[in-house]
């Protein structure tokens, strides 16, 4: 996973009937049992399932007819009611999505459009348990349904530069020839709900990147965590070492703080 990808990744909704090639599977599968060890940013798990959409009796997966032709599906769990949780499923759900976007395998990230209850009842999901996300997996088809081109349409478009980063305060835009440039056009690429983009970044000197969301959902919760991953696996490809901190800072300009990269 690198820069390269994230840039390679955009979102399928058609998909071919061609099963996903074994080698790939077990590829995908061994790094699914991965990310289902390890912990997102804030220290959180999640259970990432992989599922095929049989068509038949209770275990049938639906998505309302945004998606077409998908045969496979990773979901994404959650614990309910914990900090941070849906921030964590952004960030370790997004190196999956990536991890498979490596492989040559379509995604795209759902998080309203889906019939739960197939989803849950396929993955046993607990009562302590959300399902936020999931995403079909397969080989990107020719023909895509009507609700799936309106969609597509909206999905190109970035938020300016001068909207996203910020130097100091937010009222001082970050130049754009910034040392972190490359890194933070990384995080600007992050997929996100109805396109919504709602991190906003403010550097501090030269090693500090303050978090702040603008988001109002759940959902844009999620999106942060995409962001989030997208700075992280930019920066270690330019050189940069860091790690994420939870510093003393409060809300500004009615933006709630989430966290701090802090060179090392």
């Amino acid at each position: 996973m690198d820069i390269a990808c994230i840039m390679k990744r955009k979102s399928v909704r058609s998909y071919s009937t061609e099963p996903v090639k074994k080698a790939e599977q077990e590829k995908l599968l061994a790094y699914i049992e991965e990310i289902n060890h390890s912990k997102g940013v804030f220290g959180n798990t999640i259970r990432l399932q992989y599922m095929e959409n049989n068509g038949s009796g209770n275990e049938k997966l639906g998505t309302y007819g945004v998606i077409r032709g998908a045969r496979f599906f990773v979901a994404a769990a959650c614990k309910k009611a914990v900090a941070y949780s849906m921030e964590d499923t952004g960030y370790l759900f997004e190196k999956m999505i990536l991890f498979a976007t490596d492989l040559g395998l379509g995604t795209v990230i759902l998080g309203g459009t889906f019939g739960r209850s197939g989803f849950s009842r396929a993955m046993g999901l607990a009562e302590d348990e959300a399902l936020p996300v999931v995403t079909p997996v397969g080989y990107a088809g020719d023909k895509k349904s009507l609700l799936g081109r309106l969609i597509k349409s909206n999905t190109g478009n970035r938020k300016p530069w001068t909207e996203l980063f910020f130097d100091s305060d937010f009222s001082t835009p970050l130049a754009a020839d910034d040392e972190y440039a490359e890194i933070l056009e990384a995080a600007r690429q992050a997929p996100s709900a109805i396109n919504g983009q709602p991190w906003r970044i403010v550097k501090e000197g030269g090693s500090k990147f303050h978090f702040y969301s603008a988001g109002q959902t759940e959902m844009s919760r999620i999106d942060m965590g995409i962001a989030i991953c997208h700075f992280e696996i930019a920066a270690k490809e330019k050189g940069f070492s860091g790690q994420f901190q939870v510093l003393d800072r409060k809300r500004e300009n009615n933006l709630k703080y989430l966290v701090s990269w802090v060179q090392s």
